[in-house]
């Protein structure tokens, strides 16, 4: 039967199919995009991103950017376009480079900083702005010495201290970056991470959700998740909510879904920059949950988790792993592969985020034979990989029966080539391991 003349009344399997709502939802996208872009009626091909530095090389851009701006040398005009302003800074190079530098409208001007640009014979420009009081310019590149990396605090098991080997990776010359911060917000995510720790309630008599119940339910919140071309975090987070969810109130299971689809609602407005809308949810639940049941079960769960969702995610902690050893993306992806599938598993619900996060960046080296663990990733993960070894036997099984399973969500989606196709790498023979 062609599409034209299906019957209007056919329903869709919970937990199933939700390829309908796929194209408003890309329509909303592109819609959305859009408006983070602003287009100047002078301009041919050339599009100004909203809040980003942009560089024009050029007298005959900068004309074309705003006609009633003439150009000038060794001084700072402001430039007015819509949704943002630009300061134009001009340096006294030979080629007239020009910078256009991002100024929040909701900043707070007085914390800019007072500096001056200087040229290249140390004379300082001549500021034009409109505030004369005021001179802006970019925050200043933090130097920081690779010696700084010895003020990290390690746990003296790993490390007592560290070593030339040891490799200072969050040293960026792009002062928006703010690299410096980088070791602190992973030491504090791996010290809260205790705070959220899932108790095994898969296993309690009083819980009224089994393992293959949760399993079912994550393999279709990756389908989401692929569809809707949500972000990764928002994947992990929506897990990690659910988890924390049912260990403290037991579900029924008709329920389960509304849970669900709640927990990565919830994690779209945190991580996503455009979320579905409310409507999008109904629907991929095949309207079996009404619009104020959606907003009661949002507001248990925060209520149950004391509105504290930013919660610690494994897949934060492989990245980081990854970065601070150089890993190639073939490694990265196949890890990440690992780490979705353990999702499933009601075995790995107990571990914690950076524990399982190392692990599977260990067994992807050996699946790939490629490289060891190393004492940078032992300084930076805080695991040896004797601590790695039983996490990574439970994982190595789990991959090696991964094509016999049911629920090939994931699988399939690490089959396409622009993951690699790292699906298709065999597990490691349990005698290397």
């Amino acid at each position: 039967m062609s599409p034209s003349k299906a019957p209007l009344t056919r329903k869709r399997p919970a937990c199933g199919d939700i390829t309908n709502a796929i194209q408003a939802h890309s329509e909303r996208l592109i819609q959305a995009r859009k408006k983070n872009y602003v287009t100047q009626k002078n301009q041919k091909e050339v599009l100004v991103p909203a809040k980003r530095v942009t560089r024009v090389t050029s007298k005959k851009t900068i004309k074309n950017v705003s006609n009633k701006v003439p150009p000038v040398k060794k001084q700072k005009r402001a430039i007015e376009i819509p949704e943002f302003t630009c300061e134009l800074i001009s340096s006294s190079n030979e080629n007239q480079e020009v910078q256009l530098v991002n100024i929040s409208s909701s900043s707070n001007i007085d914390r800019l900083l007072n500096d001056s640009i200087m040229s290249n014979d140390g004379k300082k420009s001549v500021s034009n702005t409109s505030s004369s009081s005021l001179n802006t310019s970019i925050r200043p590149v933090p130097n920081l010495p690779a010696a700084m990396i010895e003020e990290y605090e390690t746990p003296s098991k790993v490390l007592s201290a560290p070593s030339k080997k040891i490799k200072p990776y969050d040293i960026d010359t792009d002062p928006y970056v703010v690299s410096e911060y980088a070791e602190s917000v992973f030491r504090n995510m791996k010290k809260r991470e205790g705070s959220y720790v899932v108790r095994d309630y898969l296993n309690n008599p009083s819980s009224q959700t089994t393992g293959s119940m949760r399993a079912i339910l994550v393999d279709w919140l990756v389908e989401v998740q692929e569809n809707f071309e949500l972000y990764h975090e928002t994947l992990y987070l929506a897990i990690k909510i659910v988890d924390n969810y049912l260990q403290n109130k037991p579900t029924a299971k008709e329920l389960l879904q509304l849970v669900g689809a709640t927990a990565l609602q919830i994690a779209c407005k945190i991580e996503e920059h455009h979320p579905p809308p409310l409507d999008d949810f109904k629907f991929i639940c095949d309207d079996a949950y009404t619009h104020k049941q959606f907003i009661q079960m949002e507001i248990k769960i925060l209520k149950t988790l004391d509105f504290d969702i930013n919660l610690p995610i494994p897949y934060r902690f492989l990245r980081r792993y990854a970065r601070v050893n150089a890993m190639s993306m073939q490694i990265l992806t196949l890890s990440r592969y690992i780490l979705e599938l353990s999702l499933q598993e009601a075995t790995f619900v107990v571990i914690r985020p950076s524990l399982i996060a190392a692990a599977c960046l260990c067994l992807a080296q050996k699946m790939k034979d490629e490289g060891e663990w190393e004492e940078n990733l032992i300084f930076h993960t805080t695991y040896e990989e004797s601590e790695l070894h039983d996490i990574m036997i439970e994982l190595n099984k789990m991959v090696e029966i991964a094509p016999k399973s049911k629920l090939q969500t994931v699988r399939t989606k690490y089959m396409h080539p622009i993951f690699f196709e790292v699906a298709k790498t065999p597990a490691v023979d349990a005698l290397y391991l």
